[in-house]
C-alpha cells in the first residue's frame, strides 16, 4: 500500500456507527424506506479484512432515524462512537452535515468518514463544509479497511479516490485504490445482516456499474467496468432472504438484465418463488428482452418493472448517450403489461437539446399504455456527472443546492419547465397538492402533535417534542393578539431544526383576522428553504413544501363559510 506522509495521530478505534439518514416526505405516504445497504456492506468489508477484529458496529434503528436533530445528536454522542461512516445522498447531504457538525462540536476526537453518491470533485459545498476527516469517492468496500487502519497506525493511504482533511482544505491521493468484484464486496451469504426490514422489504444487488453511459447519471463515472454476482450467489442470498421473511425484494441494479447470468437467475427465482410469496422489482433495459424473458419474469413473481425511456427524441437520446430501440420497446411494454407486470415508464424533462414539444409528445406516447404507470422526473444536475461538466455547452441553469434541479436550458425556458411540471402532473397553475388547509379534522400527516401554551412567558417557552415530523398546535381565544408569541416560537422551531418537517396549526375559538396567517406565512418565508422546496412542483409557484399552516376548526363553534374559504385560499397560495 502506498502511504502519504504520516502526519496524523494514532488512535484506537473500536466503536463504528454507520449513519444513513432517511428521506423525509411531507405527505401521508407512510414510513420512508431507508435500508442501509452501504453500512451493511462496509461492516462486512471490515470483518473480512480483519477476521479477528473487535469492532462494535452500530446502525440507527427506525425509531431513532425519526428523531429530530437535537435528540439524534444526543443519542449518538451518548453512544460515543470512535468513527462515524456517513452515506451521503442528495436528499440527506445537508441534513447529515448538520448532524455531523453538532457531533463534532460535542465530540471533537470523533472521526468522520463520508462516502456515497454526493462525494464528487465538483461538489458545490461539501468540501467547503470541512466536516469530514476523509471523503471517499465511489465504492468503499476496498478502501474503508485501509482508512481505518491508517487512522489507527498514524498514516494516510494514498488513494486518489480519498480526500483527506488538512489544515489547508482537502488533499486527494495519487494512486488507484483496490477495485473489488461484486462477490468480494458483498457480505458472505451466511452473514446475519441479510434480512428484510420490518415491512418485509429487502434490497438485492446482482451487478455494480452499468453498461449504459447516460450523461445525467453517476454510474458511468463511479465504475468503469461493470462487475456482477454469479447466478448461484444471487439465488443463495434470495433464498436466505425468503427464509428470513422477505415479502418483497428489489433488485437495485441500474440494468438488471445486464447480468450475464440473467436468464439463469430468472429460472432459479421461478423455483424459489413457486409459492409466489415474494414480489420482485427491477429496472432493466426493456428493448432487448425476448418474449420468453417476459413470460419468465412474470412466472418468477416480478410485480413491477421500471423502464427508463427518458425521451423519444432520437437527437436527445444521442446527446445523453442512451440508445433505445423504440419499436421493440413499445412491443415489450405491451407484452409485460399483458403478462400482469406493472410497468413504470420513466420520462425526464430538462435534458440537453430537449424541447417542450418532445416532453409532451413523449408523455402522450407513454399514456397509450393504459396499464402502465408514468413517472416524469425533473432532470437533476448531479455532482460528478458528465451533464454537470457540460452544463455551459447547453446553457443549463440549475440549483446549487440539492436536488440540483435544472431550471432552464438552451432549449427550455424557466416557463417551459413550469409548464411541463404543470401539465405532466395534471396540475393547474396555482393549484396546491395539499387537499385541505382548514377543517374540523387535523390531517394525520405527523404522529407527534404538541400543544404550545401561549402566555406571558412565551418568548422562553420550551418547544416540546422529539421527532423530525411534528405538528405544533396553538389554541385559544384572541390568537391574533398573541401573534408575537406564535411568530417567536415558529421562528425558533425552524431555526433550531431546519432539516425537519413542520406543520403549524392554529385552533381558534372564533374567527381570527387573516393577518395572523399572513404574518405566519411571512415569518416562514424568511427562513432558508428546505431541499423539498426546490423541486419545480413547489418552486414554480413559489410554494413551500416542507412547512405548512393548518387552521383546525373547533366543533360547536361558529365560523362563516366565507372566512373558512378565505383561510383555505390564502394558505393554498403559499404551501404545496
Amino acid at each position: 500500500m502506498v502511504i502519504m506522509q504520516a502526519d496524523i495521530m494514532k488512535k484506537t478505534l473500536k466503536r463504528i456507527l454507520f449513519l444513513q439518514l432517511p428521506r423525509l416526505e411531507n405527505s401521508k405516504c407512510g414510513d420512508e424506506e431507508n435500508i442501509s445497504l452501504a453500512g451493511f456492506y462496509l461492516s462486512g468489508s471490515l470483518k473480512r479484512a480483519e477476521p479477528d477484529c473487535e469492532y462494535v458496529f452500530r446502525f440507527l434503528q427506525p425509531h431513532e432515524e425519526g428523531l429530530d436533530d437535537a435528540h439524534l445528536t444526543e443519542l449518538i454522542a451518548a453512544w460515543k462512537p470512535d468513527v462515524i461512516c456517513a452515506t451521503l445522498y442528495l436528499w440527506n447531504v445537508e441534513h447529515s452535515l448538520g448532524i455531523l457538525k453538532r457531533l463534532k462540536a460535542a465530540c471533537p476526537e470523533m472521526i468522520v468518514i463520508c462516502g456515497g453518491p454526493e462525494v464528487a470533485h465538483d461538489h458545490p459545498f461539501l468540501f467547503r463544509e470541512s466536516v469530514a476527516d476523509a471523503l471517499v469517492m465511489g465504492e468503499g468496500e476496498g478502501i474503508l479497511p485501509g482508512i481505518i487502519q491508517g487512522f489507527q497506525r498514524g498514516y494516510r493511504p494514498d488513494y486518489r479516490q480519498v480526500a483527506w482533511r488538512t489544515g489547508n482544505g482537502y488533499l486527494f491521493g495519487a494512486n488507484d485504490a483496490p477495485v473489488l468484484g461484486l462477490h468480494e464486496s458483498l457480505p458472505l451469504p451466511e452473514d446475519e445482516g441479510w434480512n428484510p426490514d420490518r415491512h418485509g422489504m429487502a434490497y438485492m444487488e446482482t451487478g455494480r456499474g452499468c453498461p449504459m453511459s447516460c450523461s445525467y447519471c453517476r454510474y458511468p463515472q463511479m465504475r468503469r467496468k461493470p462487475t456482477f454476482l454469479g447466478a448461484e450467489g444471487v439465488l443463495e442470498r434470495v433464498n436466505i432472504l425468503k427464509q428470513r421473511g422477505a415479502g418483497q425484494i428489489r433488485f437495485i441494479d441500474p440494468t438488471f438484465n445486464a447480468n450475464p447470468g440473467f436468464r439463469q437467475i430468472i429460472e432459479g427465482l421461478k423455483v424459489i418463488n413457486r409459492d409466489k410469496r415474494i414480489r420482485f422489482f427491477a429496472e432493466l433495459h426493456a428493448d432487448i428482452l425476448e418474449l420468453d424473458d417476459i413470460k419468465d419474469l412474470a412466472d418468477a413473481g416480478f410485480a413491477e418493472i421500471e423502464v427508463g425511456v427518458q425521451s423519444r427524441d432520437k437527437d436527445v437520446l444521442r446527446l445523453i448517450h442512451r440508445p433505445t430501440g423504440i419499436e421493440r420497446l413499445e412491443s415489450n411494454i405491451r407484452l409485460m403489461t399483458e403478462a400482469g407486470i406493472r410497468v413504470t415508464i420513466d420520462l425526464m424533462y430538462g435534458l440537453p437539446g430537449q424541447r417542450l414539444e418532445d416532453v409532451f409528445s413523449s408523455f402522450k406516447w407513454a399514456r397509450r399504455f393504459k396499464k402502465a404507470y408514468i413517472q416524469c422526473m425533473q432532470t437533476l444536475l448531479l455532482p460528478g456527472t458528465e451533464l454537470r461538466e457540460m452544463q455551459d455547452r447547453w446553457s443549463i441553469r440549475a440549483g446549487e443546492r440539492p436536488p440540483y434541479e435544472v431550471r432552464s436550458t438552451s432549449t427550455l425556458s424557466p416557463a417551459d419547465i413550469c409548464m411541463a411540471e404543470e401539465l405532466l402532473n395534471k396540475k393547474q397553475a396555482g393549484e396546491s397538492m395539499t387537499r385541505r388547509f382548514a377543517g374540523y379534522r387535523l390531517p394525520d400527516l405527523f404522529k407527534e402533535r404538541v400543544e404550545i401554551p401561549l402566555g406571558s412567558s412565551h418568548k422562553h417557552a420550551v418547544i416540546e417534542g422529539r421527532t423530525s415530523k411534528r405538528a405544533l398546535i396553538f389554541r385559544g381565544q384572541n390568537l391574533y393578539l398573541k401573534r408575537a408569541g406564535i411568530l417567536n416560537i415558529l421562528t425558533r422551531a425552524i431555526s433550531d431544526e431546519p432539516h425537519m418537517l413542520w406543520q403549524f396549526v392554529i385552533r381558534p375559538e372564533e374567527e381570527e383576522p387573516l393577518d395572523l396567517l399572513k404574518d405566519m406565512i411571512r415569518e416562514i418565508r424568511k427562513q432558508p428553504p428546505h431541499w423539498l422546496d426546490r423541486f419545480a412542483h413547489a418552486s414554480c409557484w413559489e410554494r413551500i413544501a416542507s412547512r405548512r399552516i393548518f387552521v383546525h376548526l373547533v366543533r360547536n363553534r361558529s365560523y362563516s363559510n366565507e372566512w373558512v374559504k378565505a383561510c383555505e385560499t390564502l394558505l393554498e397560495d403559499h404551501f404545496y
